[in-house]
């Protein structure tokens, strides 16, 4: 009886995992809707969502620290009950991140500067990125999650292209500053979204190994 509660309880962890990555999820989406058109309302509900995303993340550790405290865990279990710890707080900083991205969003000025191709991009497959960490999360699958470590690299480079874009085009003409400034920041801040879903992969794997994947990495 007592391994059944235990066993309900993480699954409970688990679907509020999935119900956060769910929020920040949307929270992307809305926070690109504000950088395509000056959406407000979008922004406006980014920052709404940031709030409960916070509450939540304070609900799993809570949770965590009780089953701690009472089932005293194991290997594996432990593991699990520490990384769902980890994983909740990799998500809030992405939901600050999406409140970061909206503030820039509040200061550009329409038409853009130049043409959101490459932060879509990058937005889309951060998010990706995340929803497989959690998918590889309740299925225990660490080849996906190995997969999700794999496309850093191409947010990596889609950031790098817009970076020295934009810097190109502020050295030439200091006069766009203000208007390139923001787009920056923004890729900037997607990358770091996406250094926070590859955290999430590491998570999984080490939950579900016991060792860090980039450690792996190094000595394989």
């Amino acid at each position: 009886m007592l391994r059944q509660s235990f066993q309900k309880e993480l699954a409970e962890l688990h679907a509020k995992l999935l119900a956060m990555g769910g929020r920040i999820e949307l929270m992307m989406g809305l926070a690109l809707e504000a950088l395509r058109n000056g959406n407000e309302a979008a922004a406006a509900e980014v920052e709404q969502m940031e709030i409960v995303i916070d509450e939540m993340a304070k609900d799993v550790d809570a949770q965590a620290v009780e089953l701690i405290a009472k089932q005293q865990p194991v290997g594996q279990d432990l593991r699990l009950i520490i990384g769902c710890m980890r994983l909740a707080i990799d998500m809030e900083r992405i939901a600050d991140i999406s409140v970061n991205i909206v503030e820039q969003a509040r200061l550009l000025t329409h038409p853009l500067i130049k043409p959101l191709v490459d932060i879509p991009k990058m937005i889309d497959v951060a998010a990706g990125m995340v929803q497989d960490a959690l998918n590889a999360l309740v299925n225990s699958d660490s080849e996906l999650a190995k997969d999700v470590w794999a496309r850093d690299d191409i947010v990596d480079d889609l950031c790098e292209r817009i970076v020295v874009e934009l810097r190109n085009m502020m050295t030439a003409n200091g006069e766009v500053v203000p208007r390139a400034l923001p787009l920056l920041i923004v890729a900037i801040q997607i990358e770091r979204i996406a250094d926070h879903a590859t955290n999430l992969a590491e998570v999984v794997i080490y939950i579900a190994t016991g060792a860090r994947y980039d450690e792996q990495v190094r000595t394989s």
